[in-house]
């Protein structure tokens, strides 16, 4: 390919390679602050030193030479930390850290020269000799502990040859990538003995598609690099290439190749004959001296491949291949392989967009059948609804991800925050496998960063202010997050100072926000720290006290449908929950009627429904009055007066019973329709602030359905009533 041809294939792959490395970099994030609690979990350190390696071998692909020479030195004091040359020490961390900002700098920044400024390669600089330093001291530790011969032979890579073998797939040209990048980035990692281009699969000139990729390369590459460098070279086309990596084998890997070759057999010592790592005269020796040997006392007796280890010479590795493959062939069922394939988010919300039409149009199929009272059309179509009903469902579930890699990032501000603050945070994470839309997720990250913070800054106290006040001097911050009818709860708890109510309503009255002398209630008081300008802090920090950003939660909030709420208890603490739906595209419904118009319950949140009288109930100008249920008083809404519905009230109504996080309470309806599949469509400006409404749906007959938001209208119908005669 041309130098030009080349370059345009690195720009469209570039993209692909931010994304990968964005996630390599927040991974390498997260398993520094789980190493700071684990600081000797070998797991963590080996996934911490491979997701360094990948950033760099991808970049290498892609020429990005100041990723490549910054992540090698953070590379090389991971290596030390993984062999236990280095300790890591708060100071160490917080060093890798910075290093992970730079990465992603260079990674986010990888398109555009001018964005690397001289501060920024100042810092660069900076870090690469704090890393330096590090290195530095433990190469000089080794030189007073052992002798130059010792360290060359113990630090000193093999020169190894890799037989290289690699099928490129037919989509690697579409996919935008170039196996000639990848071939020149080899020849960087050592020396190309030789390379021959395969051309069987190469079809007649008159056949040749040009954007077709029909190459194969085999290679001999020495080098000092290990395997999984040379597997990192090919990272961006792992799923397009047929790549075979093989170094010189010494017996014991012959061995233990062979075995894991062979087809299953369920006796240990059978697979150690057929590959020829044990005579069979040895295994009838070590079969019967494990007869004869008394049991341990544990109760067992030696197992056989110990005894081949001690008595034929077996290695301790080729026993361990027979055990597995041994293990293997016991297994009932073999759970498939995860398989992941990268797609672009809008083709994905291109295809809920298509699925919710085919909902609409599904329902309305489903109402033109049923007025031709064809019973084979009829159940044709419900055969039809129950299909998309479960492509729905599938198709949902690809945008569900677990909130706890949302939270997982919080792990860092919190850190970093509670340093700057001189506080002592334990910080726990509940729940994280809970899945949201992601769509969802992505929105609500920036409001839970500011309330995280504003925990952090205002609730939680100085260590010595909570000794002082009889408390840990480490203050406790949870996250957590459950399913709750139909939604998701989002819970933000500390064990601060709370919410000083007395402060909170002074400052309203020096606003404005409440009449001078008026006290609301506390739950109203504490929603006063949402309003626009609202601030407490005494002073400007970096932090706080501008009285920016409480409001924008909870705009952003209301924005998703979701609601959030405070529970303090001062002195003690503070809770916020935030409450949003799993989706913002369908959901299961419940379609009512009253009069002509017609609404919409999320199908999650229904009860039950019971029969209640109609005309013969009082009710107030809020449409709010009660029923008996089971003995038990239920509060309950009437839609007719509430939204003012033009209707001739009929003698006996339906109350659908519904369940909201104040508790339970009805709704009054005049028609029940039944359940429906809801496609969500958001209200307009206008209607924005109507309360207890969260959205339209168009129904299949095309008339309109507004969509009921069960919280609110809880709100509404729990608060205070007016004092009426009740009728039941």
């Amino acid at each position: 390919m041309s130098h030009d041809a080349d370059q345009d294939f690195i720009a469209a792959a570039m993209p692909a390679f931010i994304s990968e490395a964005s996630e390599q970099t927040q991974a390498i994030e997260s398993l520094l602050l789980e190493l700071e609690e684990q600081p000797d979990n070998r797991e963590l350190l080996d996934n911490l030193f491979r997701c360094a390696h990948t950033v760099k071998g991808s970049a290498g692909i892609f020429g990005l030479n100041k990723v490549v020479d910054f992540a090698h030195h953070v590379e090389t004091l991971l290596d030390k930390l993984r062999e236990g040359d280095i300790h890591l020490s708060p100071e160490l961390s917080t060093l890798l850290l910075q290093c992970n900002d730079q990465i992603k700098f260079l990674v986010e920044t990888a398109s555009d020269e001018a964005a690397d400024t001289a501060d920024q390669k100042d810092l660069r600089a900076d870090l690469v000799i704090q890393l330096c330093a590090y290195i530095e001291s433990v190469a000089s530790a080794a030189a007073d502990a052992v002798t130059a011969d010792a360290l060359a032979s113990s630090h000193t890579p093999i020169m190894t040859v890799w037989n290289i073998s690699a099928r490129f797939g037919a989509d690697t040209f579409r996919n935008g990538m170039d196996p000639l990048s990848i071939a020149k980035y080899l020849k960087v990692l050592g020396r190309v003995k030789s390379m021959v281009c395969g051309m069987d699969a190469v079809p007649a000139l008159v056949n040749l598609n040009p954007e077709t990729c029909y190459l194969s390369f085999v290679m001999a590459l020495e080098s000092k690099a290990s395997r999984e460098e040379i597997e990192g070279a090919f990272s961006f086309v792992a799923d397009d290439c047929e790549l075979d990596i093989k170094a010189p084998e010494s017996v014991e890997q012959k061995l233990v190749r062979a075995i894991e070759n062979m087809p299953d057999t369920p006796r240990l010592g059978d697979m150690l004959v057929s590959v020829g790592a044990v005579s069979q005269n040895k295994l009838t020796e070590a079969l019967s001296h494990q007869e004869l040997t008394m049991p341990a006392a544990s109760g067992e007796k030696p197992k056989i491949g110990n005894l081949l280890e001690a008595s034929a010479g077996v290695a301790p590795e080729v026993v361990e291949a027979a055990l597995n493959k041994q293990q293997k062939a016991r297994e009932t069922t073999v759970g498939e392989e995860n398989r992941y394939i990268r797609v672009q988010a809008d083709r994905l919300d291109a295809v809920i967009n298509l699925l919710g039409e085919l909902v609409i149009a599904g329902a309305g199929a489903n109402l033109l059948a049923r007025e031709t009272r064809n019973m084979a059309l009829i159940e044709a179509n419900l055969h039809m609804n129950s299909l998309i009903e479960e492509i729905r469902n599938g198709t949902l579930g690809l945008r569900m991800v677990p909130v706890g890699e949302t939270f997982s990032r919080f792990r860092r501000v919190v850190r970093d925050t509670a340093s700057s603050l001189g506080k002592e945070v334990n910080f726990e994470i509940v729940g994280g496998e809970a899945e949201l839309d992601k769509s969802m997720v992505e929105k609500i990250a920036d409001p839970l960063m500011h309330l995280v913070r504003n925990s952090l800054d205002h609730g939680l106290e100085p260590p010595q202010e909570r000794v002082a006040a009889g408390k840990p001097s480490m203050g406790r911050l949870v996250l957590s997050a459950r399913h709750e009818t139909g939604a998701i709860l989002i819970r933000i708890e500390d064990d601060g100072r709370g919410i000083n109510r007395e402060r909170v309503l002074q400052r309203a009255w020096n606003r404005g926000l409440v009449e001078p002398g008026m006290v609301p209630s506390d739950d109203a008081i504490n929603m006063l720290i949402f309003e626009a300008g609202f601030s407490t802090a005494d002073q400007v920090t970096n932090l706080s006290g501008r009285g920016v950003g409480m409001d924008v939660v909870r705009r952003n909030i209301e924005a998703l449908r979701g609601s959030i709420k405070l529970r303090s208890s001062p002195g003690h603490g503070l809770q916020v929950d935030i409450r949003l739906p799993l989706t913002l595209a369908i959901i299961d419904g419940f379609l009512v009627g009253v009069g002509k118009a017609k609404f919409v319950l999320p199908l999650g949140s229904v009860v039950e429904v019971i029969e209640a009288g109609g005309q013969n109930v009082r009710v107030d100008a809020a449409g709010r009055h009660c029923v008996e249920l089971r003995g038990a008083v239920l509060p309950v809404v009437r839609l007719r007066t509430l939204y003012s519905v033009e209707s001739t009230l009929p003698d006996r109504t339906s109350v659908v019973v519904v369940s909201s996080p104040r508790g339970k309470y009805g709704i009054e309806v005049e028609v029940l329709l039944g359940q429906q599949q809801t496609v969500i469509k958001p209200l307009g400006r206008l209607f924005k602030t109507l309360r207890g409404i969260s959205g339209s749906s168009i129904l299949g007959s095309g008339e309109v359905a507004l969509i009921l938001d069960v919280v609110s209208l809880g709100e509404l119908v729990t608060a205070e009533v007016a004092s009426v005669s009740l009728s039941v």
